[in-house]
């Protein structure tokens, strides 16, 4: 039998002199040690599992909150442009001498664009377009803001820079931003055909001039509005211009001229003015849809940069309506329109508003609210046969003195001197030729037209107490 190897001190080691026990404790030494080290992995292991899968979670939990953050957003904003849209005019008003059209492109973010036409109180006609700094959220408050406020001020102020001058105190007020917003407004009077207007920092509108093709800009100088930086110092100055029959007036946001090409070359002022005077004889809203056309054309494709309103209108001649209804240009009478049944109320209320400012008794109001209501209930039911494409044209002056009405309807009139008396025994139980009675028993003087579709009163004022109707 070989030997074994020598031990550490010299001596050989044989199998008598090995101690397994020894070696079978520090084998199992060495064991337990590498169990608890795989132990320690596998436990590390699972807390590195553990804590990826708690990081997946809240990752994935972090993404639903992220996708429904986004939603809400999308949602907000999709709200926001409804709001927004139903800050437009979904019908623009309708005049017996004034074309009006309108036309919005959106870029599919919430924008500051808004416009309006509107009925002063003195039944003058008030074009409003205007344009707020950025987009967003912000810039879609501060545009609703501002259209109310505009609306306040226009129905109690007839001066458009000093309707800009209240406005622009009151937004500064409210902003704390850097956002501010441009501006024109332009006050009609739709019998003279006389703008007067104030423009804030805004585009200078275009007029088409039938009578030579030419194009002309409005000027008018004054600051943005809304800024706080200009609460102290914005001035805003009117000027006017009186507008012939076919003459048009283009209000727009400059998104119009800064629509751009592929070369990044803007659409321009001079392209504008070339595609206005290409198309300036078209119908309103022919002639809009042949400027967007143009600028589309320009673009080729390009994607817009920003939002663009346009509003258009276009005066004809009110010669005709004054001719008509008995006035002169010189009795400057306003002017009120009634189609439908429900126009009536509004007419009548126009009306009995200015006699109560005037001081007129009870009794006269009344009796003037009985006669209006005759005239135009005869001038739609019986005149246009109730027809809501024809007209009832109103038109009226109101003084401390007198009141004087006249109502034309577009119907081929009557014959008002054979009249039945409404009070004979046989005409007792017909329907007609009552309400002609009650105005002449009611009016001071009542006049009708050779053709007998006009109809025009007086009442004078006496005043005194009330006696009753």
């Amino acid at each position: 039998m070989a030997p074994k190897p020598a031990a550490a001190n010299g001596a050989f080691v044989t199998e008598d002199s090995i101690d397994y026990r020894v070696l079978y404790e520090e084998e199992r030494a060495r064991c337990q040690e590498a169990t608890r080290s795989r132990a320690g992995l596998e436990t590390a292991n699972a807390r590195l599992e553990a804590a990826l899968a708690a990081s997946q979670k809240e990752l994935r939990q972090a993404q639903t909150r992220l996708d429904k953050a986004r939603a809400e957003i999308d949602e907000e904003m999709e709200i926001a442009k409804s709001v927004q849209a139903g800050l437009l005019p979904g019908e623009l008003p309708e005049f017996v001498n004034l074309k009006t059209a309108d036309t919005y492109i959106p870029t599919g973010k919430v924008g500051g664009d808004l416009y309006d036409i509107t009925i002063t109180p003195t039944q003058k006609v008030a074009i409003l377009i205007f344009d707020v700094s950025g987009h967003g959220i912000p810039a879609a408050l501060i545009a609703a803001m501002a259209k109310m406020l505009f609306a306040h001020y226009i129905e109690k102020l007839e001066s458009p820079s000093v309707v800009f001058s209240e406005v622009n105190k009151r937004l500064c007020s409210f902003i704390n931003t850097d956002h501010y917003l441009t501006a024109f407004l332009g006050i009609l009077d739709p019998i003279r055909n006389r703008m007067v207007y104030a423009r804030a920092g805004h585009v200078r509108p275009l007029v088409y001039r039938a009578a030579t093709g030419e194009v002309d800009t409005l000027g008018a100088k004054g600051f943005f509005i809304g800024h706080s930086a200009l609460i102290d110092i914005a001035e805003y100055t009117e000027e006017s211009v009186t507008l012939s029959p076919g003459d048009k007036v283009l209000f727009y946001t400059d998104g119009l001229t800064e629509g751009s090409n592929a070369s990044h070359d803007f659409y321009g002022v001079d392209r504008l003015r070339g595609a206005v005077e290409r198309n300036g004889a078209l119908e309103p809203q022919d002639f809009l849809d042949a400027v967007l056309e143009d600028q589309t054309k320009f673009r080729n494709g390009h994607p817009l940069r920003d939002d663009f309103s346009m509003l258009c209108i276009e005066t004809s001649s009110a010669e005709w309506v004054l001719r008509e209804s008995g006035f002169t240009a010189d009795d400057q009478p306003r002017m009120l329109m009634a189609s439908t049944y429900v126009d009536i109320d509004h007419v009548c209320s126009v009306v009995l508003r200015g006699l109560d400012d005037n001081g007129y008794s009870d009794a006269d109001i009344k009796r003037a609210k009985i006669c209006v209501f005759e005239m135009l209930m005869n001038a739609i039911e019986h005149g246009n046969r109730n027809d809501p494409a024809k007209r009832a044209v109103v038109l009226y002056t109101i003084s401390p003195d007198e009141l004087k009405v006249s109502v034309v309807d577009e119907g081929e009139g009557f014959d008002y001197e054979h009249l039945p008396n409404p009070l004979a025994p046989e005409n007792l139980l017909k329907d007609h030729g009552r309400g002609v009675f009650i105005i002449r028993e009611y009016m001071d003087e009542v006049q009708f037209n050779s053709k007998g579709n006009r109809m025009l009163v007086v009442k004078r004022h006496h005043g005194g107490a009330d006696h009753g109707i």
